[in-house]
């Protein structure tokens, strides 16, 4: 029965065109004008009849081309949309940057994130920027958010970044609310440590941490994270306290690099006391 009436629909036109072929020339053999006009007025409303019956009969290649184009239509709208929704968050991100840019006393370099890497429990990223920009080893990365690293190689064109979230991390912090002073380090996950606080030092949930005035790697006052969690070692009379990093190191594309390099006297001071200290093991 479909297929009957899918010949039906499609070959209509031709169906309609013989049938009126073969009416036309039954009416010039009658011959009689009084009997043409009756019949004639017959076959007009049998035919509008017939047409007006199979107006339900969906049309299948009809219906296939219409969800074909919906479809397309649909994937160009959700395309547009998707662009629309990413052009927004970038748009974002990059006022972000240029209102912290026009605020920080810092000179800045804007550099995009082009690759990360691993190297025996220290983490890297690989920025679009080098010393044909000005960028020098020693100098500190970060973002609107907070701190990310230490540049650590650089070529003429790009430059390697040790963040944060590295075995050999050892950062001199204070809390901003009351400035007490620790080292944070990296607990080999997602987020830093600091250990060794007594129990007596008023640390609490939310505190902010900054790079202190101590260290000479990092300028002062730079965002670190937030504790998250205060745990307190009842073998001892110590906190262990987790810091959540203020950077999304999974989602990181733009940073900052501070044109701004440790000061030598204090690095020569550091290094000629290590320097004696291994002569007197000899």
């Amino acid at each position: 029965m479909q297929r009957i009436i899918d010949f039906v629909v499609k070959n209509k036109e031709y169906i309609g065109l013989t049938a009126l072929v073969i009416i036309s020339f039954s009416i010039i053999s009658i011959g009689n004008v009084n009997k043409i006009g009756g019949f004639r007025t017959v076959v007009v409303g049998s035919i509008g009849w017939f047409q007006e019956l199979f107006t339900w009969i969906p049309n299948p290649g009809a219906l296939r081309n219409e969800n074909r184009a919906l479809r397309e239509l649909n994937l160009q709208l959700s395309s547009d949309v998707s662009k629309m929704r990413h052009s927004l968050i970038e748009n974002k991100k990059l006022r972000d940057l240029l209102a912290f840019k026009d605020k920080t006393p810092n000179k800045l370099i804007t550099a995009d994130v082009v690759g990360n890497s691993n190297i025996e429990m220290r983490n890297y990223i690989t920025i679009d920027k080098g010393s044909a920009e000005g960028i020098s080893q020693g100098m500190c990365v970060r973002t609107d958010a907070g701190l990310v690293g230490t540049i650590v190689s650089v070529s003429n064109d790009f430059s390697l970044v040790e963040i944060i979230l590295n075995r050999m991390t050892k950062i001199s912090s204070k809390l901003e609310r009351n400035r007490v002073n620790g080292v944070v380090s990296w607990d080999g996950g997602e987020y830093l440590v600091m250990k060794n606080i007594p129990e007596s030092f008023d640390i609490q949930v939310g505190d902010v941490l900054l790079t202190s005035e101590y260290v000479n790697r990092y300028p002062k006052d730079i965002p670190i994270g937030k504790i998250e969690e205060v745990v307190r070692d009842r073998s001892s009379l110590f906190m262990k306290i987790r810091i959540k990093p203020f950077v999304d190191f999974s989602s990181l594309e733009q940073v900052f690099v501070i044109v701004e390099l440790p000061d030598p006297e204090r690095i020569k001071i550091i290094q000629d006391m290590e320097m004696k200290l291994q002569a007197r093991k000899k």
